[in-house]
C-alpha cells in the first residue's frame, strides 16, 4: 500500500468534508436540541449525567477533522477504481 498525494486524495478530502458538514448540520439541527432539553429537565432531579456539549465537541472533531483526514489518506485508493 503506497500513499500518494494526487487530485484523487483532494477529491476524497472534499467529499468526506461535505459529508461531515451535512452530518454535523443534521446533528446540530435535530439531535442536539433534544439532548440539551432532556439534560436541562433532568437537572431538576439531579440525575442529569454528562453535559451534551462534550458529545457535541466530539462530533465536531470527528466531522470536521477526522472524516476529511480519512478522505485525504484513503481518497486515492477509494477513487482510483472509478477513474481510469
Amino acid at each position: 500500500m503506497n500513499f500518494t498525494i494526487s487530485y484523487l486524495s483532494f477529491s476524497g478530502l472534499f467529499i468526506l468534508l461535505g459529508i461531515g458538514l451535512v452530518s454535523l448540520g443534521i446533528y446540530q439541527r435535530w439531535f442536539y436540541p433534544l439532548e440539551r432539553d432532556k439534560h436541562e429537565a433532568a437537572k431538576v432531579t439531579g440525575n442529569h449525567g454528562r453535559d451534551p456539549n462534550l458529545k457535541k465537541m466530539l462530533i465536531k472533531v470527528i466531522c470536521l477533522i477526522g472524516l476529511p483526514a480519512l478522505g485525504f489518506i484513503f481518497g486515492h485508493f477509494a477513487l482510483s477504481s472509478f477513474v481510469s
